[in-house]
């Protein structure tokens, strides 16, 4: 029998407890994964009793806090790597994926990606100068190692009280993502497509609460299972192929301007699934895919 490790963050059930519109995907998939003979265990990517050598595979499905955490868990990342377990997704993909430069490789590949600028860490750069020439306006500030609107700054312009101050932070820990805000978010939703084993699986549109802009759950946003356009899966499926390596699982977020998806993320290490919006069979197609990975 497989033996799997779903790895969650410290907190995880109080998190969930207090997410009411959120399923525990944990409970969800490891009753799949016994249905096909394969015996799912919860455990924390932090606890240090932990022998991920015992396991077939690794699944940082839940390791939200990785963000504030990003140099501990990129070791820890190497160190599972190193004691012979299979991460899923693969190692080198989880990396590449932990930082919101791989955008701009996505972009260089000829993805629609929405316009942004990224500043490395600890850059000295005129930032009001070089945001003033975009002539963007209101702006969006976001960690380049982020989740979940983590430390994410909505301003009314790049000369806004409090800007400068919020990017000097973030670049004193990580790269930043500097953005438009984007009014088709608030106004039409913003997509996420999920393809498991590079198969498309389900999507589903959030629409941000009146007022706001996060798509997020915690924040009281409306989530509607919708099937995409031929051309918006197509344009998704694409992302795929521009990948450093084979996800066996993927969510591609974005939204529709003029007729094409702009990639906003894609996640490849914790992203929440929305299995309850994926018809009867999205967990067991999950499943089904990650065990193909590891054959």
């Amino acid at each position: 029998m497989m033996n799997i490790a779903y790895v969650l963050m410290d907190g995880y059930e109080e998190l969930m407890g207090a997410q009411r519109e959120a399923l525990d995907e944990s409970q969800v998939l490891r009753r799949e994964f016994a249905l096909l003979d394969a015996e799912m265990t919860a455990v924390r990517w932090r606890d240090p009793e932990v022998d991920w050598a015992r396991f077939d595979a690794v699944i940082p499905k839940a390791c939200w806090d990785y963000v504030e955490r990003s140099t501990e868990f990129l070791a820890w990342l190497d160190r599972v790597r190193d004691l012979g377990a299979r991460l899923v997704n693969p190692v080198e993909l989880l990396r590449w994926n932990s930082d919101k430069r791989y955008l701009l490789d996505l972009r260089r590949g000829g993805a629609s990606v929405a316009p942004l600028v990224y500043v490395e860490r600890g850059a000295h750069r005129d930032l009001r100068a070089e945001l003033s020439s975009l002539g963007w306006g209101e702006v969006v500030l976001k960690p380049a190692i982020s989740a979940g609107a983590y430390r994410t700054l909505r301003a009314s312009s790049p000369d806004a009280e409090g800007v400068r101050d919020h990017a000097e932070t973030i670049l004193r820990d990580s790269g930043l993502l500097i953005q438009p805000f984007f009014p088709e978010i608030p106004r039409d939703g913003e997509w996420s497509l999920l393809f498991f084993g590079g198969a498309f699986s389900h999507a589903l549109v959030k629409v941000p609460v009146r007022g706001d802009f996060r798509t997020q759950n915690m924040f009281g946003a409306t989530v509607t299972a919708k099937d995409p356009p031929p051309a918006l899966l197509e344009q998704a499926a694409a992302v795929l192929d521009l990948l450093p390596g084979k996800a066996a699982y993927a969510r591609v977020d974005g939204f529709v301007r003029e007729g094409r998806l702009q990639i906003i993320e894609v996640e490849l290490i914790e992203p929440y699934l929305y299995l309850e919006h994926g018809a009867p069979h999205a967990a067991r197609r999950f499943c089904e895919a990650v065990l193909a990975a590891l054959r």
